[in-house]
């Protein structure tokens, strides 16, 4: 009893604390000058007052400097050396994204497509309006590190990749068009996730894809045996060209949208939920069993939908070449849905970009940030499991209810 006590008493000391902002900014501001420190202990090779042979430099004093962040401004000290040639990466990565989407608004401005909205967000974010060559060098400084990142050589296998796109309003040539927003994301042999690429096209078709594509294995992709994407004529022509022998899933999410489309609204929770049972089948052969029993259910009652569902669904089954506990989180392409939405919710303020430039800046910085952090977190999939055997696979994909 005194230990669920002891649990209950911590879990509410806890919420105080998280729900204290002061608690917090105070938190990260000394982990975050922990960091300053590192980093300049590392760049010299020394610790303070250390001597070693090794030392590249010496401290000269401090100098404080802001750090806008969620929970509110924080105030560093940044150390000086002698030479003065030190200098942290602390601040241009933690901020790399609010200084794009600022920048973004502040080119709405300038280019005279703003609202009272942007006006006063860019105002109360840098004090006053920033002049059209400040822009221009702020986004230049950014626009070298997003490229770095968007060409970087890609030295690792990826066995899986997930790919997707979201549109964008975007003004070009003085005219509000759409533009698809192009992500491909990687599982690595080690199991961690990480973007390879974001692009931004007119379209998603076939040749939009295969440019991506082409790039990334220029870039060193390789090893790549399973692709989850919706099903997009385009994209899958070139999927299936380019990256021949591996297996396409079709994202079970998106089918299950088409299917429900397909129905009244009183039918669907009823299909829905006989759908999902296919979808969770333990393996192929009972996936085929409940498939076949659903298609013979709809074939006196709706017989189109019953044809369109033996025809489509069995793209939607690669995911059974997968180890079992990797089946859930590759049968969809969920993972690109949740970094949409994170995508969404910046581009919301923008509302319509004011060049394509812009998008780029927005959501390439975003999305180094999310991939550093799946990096440096846990491991996503155990890569050492084995595969279901082929031949026991392709018996099972076979085998019909009788």
């Amino acid at each position: 009893m005194a230990h669920k006590k002891d649990n209950g008493l911590i879990r509410e000391m806890q919420k105080v604390l998280l729900d204290d902002s002061d608690f917090l900014k105070k938190l990260i501001q000394e982990n975050l000058q922990k960091i300053l420190e590192a980093e300049f202990e590392s760049k010299i090779q020394a610790k303070p007052y250390e001597r070693t042979d090794d030392r590249q430099g010496y401290r000269n004093g401090t100098y404080t400097r802001t750090l806008k962040t969620r929970v509110g401004t924080l105030e560093l000290q940044v150390i000086r050396d002698r030479e003065g040639k030190f200098s942290t990466e602390l601040f241009d990565r933690y901020q790399r994204s609010e200084k794009a989407l600022v920048l973004s608004l502040i080119e709405m401005y300038i280019n005279g497509v703003s609202t009272r909205k942007v006006k006063k967000i860019t105002e109360k974010l840098c004090g006053t309006m920033i002049s059209k060559s400040t822009v221009s060098v702020l986004t230049k400084e950014l626009d070298k590190d997003i490229s770095r990142w968007r060409n970087r050589a890609l030295t690792e296998e990826y066995p899986y990749l997930m790919v997707d796109a979201r549109y964008e309003s975007v003004r070009k040539h003085g005219v509000i068009v759409s533009q698809a927003v192009l992500i491909v994301i990687g599982i690595s042999s080690k199991g961690y996730r990480e973007i390879l690429s974001v692009d931004v096209g007119d379209s998603e078709d076939e040749q939009t894809w295969t440019n991506i594509f082409r790039r990334l294995k220029v870039r060193g992709l390789k090893g790549v045996t399973y692709v989850v994407s919706d099903d997009h004529s385009g994209l899958v022509k070139s999927i299936k060209r380019e990256f021949q022998g591996a297996a396409w899933q079709r994202c079970q999410v998106h089918f299950i949208r088409n299917f429900m489309s397909k129905f009244s609204k009183k039918e669907r929770p009823d299909y829905l939920r006989k759908l999902k049972d296919v979808f969770n089948a333990p393996d192929i052969r009972q996936a085929i069993e409940r498939k076949d029993k659903l298609v013979i259910e709809l074939e006196s009652y709706k017989k189109e939908i019953s044809e369109w569902l033996d025809n489509e669904i069995e793209s939607c089954f690669s995911v059974y070449s997968l180890p079992f506990e990797h089946q859930r989180r590759m049968r969809s392409t969920n993972m690109i849905e949740r970094l949409n939405q994170e995508l969404l919710k910046r581009s919301r303020i923008i509302r319509i970009f004011p060049n394509v430039d812009s998008i780029i800046r927005l959501f390439g910085s975003m999305c180094i940030e999310q991939s550093e952090k799946w990096q440096t977190g846990y491991r996503y999939l155990d890569m050492t499991l084995p595969r279901p055997k082929k031949n026991q696979l392709e018996q099972n994909r076979f085998k019909k209810t009788g």
